[in-house]
């Protein structure tokens, strides 16, 4: 039944949603309903959300979230993503590495609408060569890499938080799994489609770089700062 209740959580989120309500009365209903169906008394309840706003371990999590909230909605209104993508177009020249490396930087952003833009970059880079379902793939499953191991996202940080795990040793210990589906995504997709871009090589490779640290640099920042405040709250 614990399962079953989990479920109607869920749709108590989603019918929320689908009625035009916004994000904060669809998760508010969520906890009402949870607290409803798990039998957690109101007193317990209320000290577990006011532990959230007094307790560090809970409240940097909170911050974290905030801040790369705010970062994602600079990037996008200057379109910093899409020119980090023309960027790495100059750098490598190279179609496959534009499917499969942009949808990777977009993914350092837990955004719906990373997703749409996502996807618009590899219709591009793949158009005429792939089908949707393919493009669909490539963009879904190269966006959801950095998802599994990097701080930009709520699911790792409070795996962290909660299993005790040092954020750096988990890290390192995803390098191998990210490097196999990398792989796997290239072999059964990125191969489909020539290296060519059909575009002039860029002049300037260094440049490129250069450019591509700038669009960057900020998103690099904040996931630099997440780790060392983990970092730092473990070693105290």
């Amino acid at each position: 039944m614990l399962v079953v209740y989990l479920g109607i959580v869920f749709l108590t989120i989603v019918i929320l949603i689908a009625i035009k309500r916004p994000l904060y009365q669809a998760i508010l209903g969520g906890l009402i309903m949870l607290v409803i169906l798990y039998q957690i008394p109101i007193g317990d309840a209320c000290i577990q959300v006011t532990h959230v706003f007094t307790h560090w371990d809970s409240f940097q999590i909170l911050i974290s979230l905030y801040l790369i909230t705010f970062l994602q909605r600079m990037l996008e209104a200057r379109q910093l993503i899409k020119l980090a993508q023309q960027d790495l177009n100059g750098l490598f020249h190279n179609r496959r590495i534009n499917a499969g490396g942009a949808p990777l930087f977009i993914g350092l952003l837990p955004s719906a609408a990373a997703m749409i833009l996502c996807g618009d970059i590899v219709k591009e880079a793949t158009d005429g060569y792939l089908d949707p379902k393919d493009q669909a793939f490539t963009a879904s499953w190269f966006r959801h890499i950095p998802e599994s191991t990097l701080p930009t996202y709520a699911a790792v940080l409070l795996m962290a938080n909660i299993s005790g795990v040092p954020l750096s040793e988990f890290i390192i210990g995803m390098i191998v799994p990210i490097c196999a589906l990398s792989f796997i995504g290239y072999f059964s997709i990125l191969r489909k489609i020539p290296k060519d871009p059909g575009v002039e090589r860029s002049q300037n490779r260094w440049l490129d770089f250069i450019h591509l640290f700038q669009h960057l640099w900020s998103l690099l920042a904040i996931i630099v700062f997440i780790l060392y405040n983990h970092i730092f709250d473990i070693e105290s």
